[in-house]
């Protein structure tokens, strides 16, 4: 009787163990699986705000040293040597010809290598109107060639403003002043502008430095002009801090020197655009501007009729 009292308390026992192992077990395999809020990533940074609500375009990290961007069935040519032989990684995105002509066939990225030492990272874009808005890849494109509707009136937008409130407070960190000294401008005030300088100077002169209605990218509400809209606030300490940070506050200094057969427009220090700090820094990295990063043009089609 006390032999079989002993046998079912050790059963018992055996069976409760075996019990809490499975539970351990069961718990430990929910940990490695199982997302939970320590898991999660923190939404803090710029960009991972731009990535979280989808308006983040995000480079592809690659070795390569320069980049080019051409529209779906279209052609770029690279700037490599002239006897350069040229190698796509992915020939159902973009094809390259003996001679760095590069023809873009569908939406993405790839890299073409010279076996010269030129490593281009190359992206084919999309270009769609919506609304009298021309987009590509999703980024709004305003300039010589591209224009927005008469129509088109968002005001400054709360993501450029907000970016720019981040910049300044940044800015000013370090001792230094930036506000904004002009924004959103609509269709019927940049007639006025343009005019006038037409007036003052003739067309031609007037098309280096402002834009035509409906081609001002203050129009779009994400252009801001910093400070004093001079040429000599490019020589103070504030455009030279701008130059170099704005790309993590999501802007980019949207005409600059040297680019100005590229922009149509003459260096502008203080006029920045804002593009989303994934895209900024891009642009940045490879020196470019918004019509090379996205591989179009900007030049007007006929003198101004007005």
């Amino acid at each position: 009787m006390q032999y079989q009292k002993r046998k079912r308390i050790y059963q018992s026992l055996v069976a409760s163990v075996m019990v809490l192992c499975l539970a351990v077990l069961g718990f430990a395999v929910w940990l490695l699986f199982v997302p939970n809020a320590h898991n999660r990533p923190v939404v803090q940074t710029q960009t991972d705000i731009e990535e979280a609500s989808g308006t983040a375009t995000l480079p592809v990290e690659t070795t390569a040293n320069q980049f080019a961007a051409v529209l779906t069935g279209n052609t770029t040519q690279l700037a490599g040597a002239a006897d350069e032989t040229w190698t796509s990684s992915d020939e159902t995105i973009a094809q390259v010809d003996e001679n760095g002509v590069v023809t873009g066939l569908q939406p993405g990225r790839c890299t073409i290598t010279g076996d010269k030492g030129d490593v281009y990272q190359v992206a084919v874009r999309h270009l769609e109107q919506r609304d009298g808005c021309t987009y590509v890849d999703d980024i709004l494109i305003v300039n010589k060639t591209y224009s927005l509707p008469e129509t088109y009136d968002p005001g400054l937008e709360p993501v450029a403003e907000g970016a720019f409130t981040q910049l300044q407070a940044a800015a000013a960190a370090e001792g230094l002043d930036l506000y904004i000294g002009s924004d959103y401008r609509d269709y019927a005030y940049q007639v006025k502008i343009y005019q006038n300088y037409c007036d003052l100077y003739g067309w031609e002169e007037a098309d280096t430095f402002s834009a035509r209605p409906g081609h001002s990218e203050h129009q779009s509400g994400l252009t801001i002009d910093c400070n004093t809209i001079d040429d000599a606030f490019g020589e103070t300490p504030e455009a030279a801090w701008l130059a170099q940070h704005c790309a993590a506050y999501g802007f980019i200094i949207r005409f600059p020197l040297g680019k100005e057969h590229i922009t149509g427009y003459q260096y502008e220090p203080w006029h920045i655009r804002y593009v989303g700090s994934a895209v900024a820094q891009e642009i940045q990295q490879y020196d470019l501007t918004l019509e090379e990063y996205l591989g179009v043009t900007s030049a007007y089609t006929e003198p101004w009729q007005g």
